[in-house]
């Protein structure tokens, strides 16, 4: 899957139309997105054109975030796409999604079964706003049965960043594995490792609104851990009655809470 990087300037907006200038390293083309009709207009006919009709898609998301005042006039950001990119939908959220990264490519699908014989891990994250603590928790759980349980109570924090980093330490622990299953019920994770990171990491880790992306350190390691493997991702919703995640969850929030 290759990346396509393009260069993007805001030259007028408005909530009916907006006005750009694109660019790679070989040519300049101008365009005008209709945001009520989902329009996008190319004033020159170059191979850059062809080009950005193949990731239309992709490059109206980034337009869509110029009306929400992402982007402003004038700004120039460098945007990265991928070709028939297979982005996760709402419905994928009720399978597995599985991101291949074995044999430096990357294939991205989902399944309505998990894998067998594959390392999990279960994992949670809490912030008690109260105490302005918070915490994550997790296990790792081995074909074989056996189960590792792991914890850990920060100052601050957020629970976005305690979901990221209860994964994070679970990845760790299974470095030598090139099979994880990771549960979870953060979609913001399963969306981070499944679709966003690949263009955050052609893109020098930064959005496609040109702002460094949050979290950005640990993103980086859980990439480095992925790098080479079969990552298969399992979303389950909260306080659903699942065990082992349910588990994760109490054991985080007794965490969070716990003064010290």
């Amino acid at each position: 899957m290759k990346a396509i990087k393009i260069g993007l300037q805001i030259q007028a907006i408005s909530a009916q139309q907006i006005e750009c200038l694109l660019s790679n390293e070989k040519e300049r083309i101008h365009a005008s997105y209709f945001p009520e009709e989902e329009k996008l207009v190319y004033t020159e006919e170059f191979e850059l054109t062809a080009t950005m009709r193949i990731i239309e898609f992709q490059f109206k998301k980034v337009l869509r975030s110029a009306i929400n005042g992402k982007l402003q006039l004038g700004q120039k950001i460098e945007c990265v796409f991928f070709e028939d990119f297979p982005f996760v939908k709402e419905s994928d959220f009720k399978h597995y999604i599985r991101v291949d990264r074995r044999c430096n490519d990357l294939k991205i699908t989902t399944s309505k079964t998990g894998l067998k014989e594959v390392a999990k891990i279960f994992a949670d994250g809490s912030h008690a706003s109260e105490l302005n603590q918070s915490a994550y928790a997790g296990f790792i759980e081995m074909p074989a049965g056996n189960q590792q349980i792991y914890s850990r109570t920060f100052d601050q924090g957020s629970s976005n960043m305690m979901e990221l980093l209860a994964v994070l330490e679970g990845l760790e622990m299974l470095q030598s594995e090139d099979r994880i299953q990771v549960n979870t019920d953060s979609r913001f994770v399963i969306r981070g490792l499944a679709q966003w990171i690949h263009f955050w990491q052609h893109n020098n880790w930064q959005t496609a609104q040109g702002q460094e992306v949050k979290f950005a350190n640990y993103w980086q390691k859980i990439n480095r851990l992925c790098e080479g493997k079969l990552m298969e991702f399992k979303w389950i919703k909260g306080h659903s009655g699942h065990e082992k995640q349910d588990f994760c969850h109490q054991l985080a929030h007794e965490s969070a809470i716990q003064k010290k």
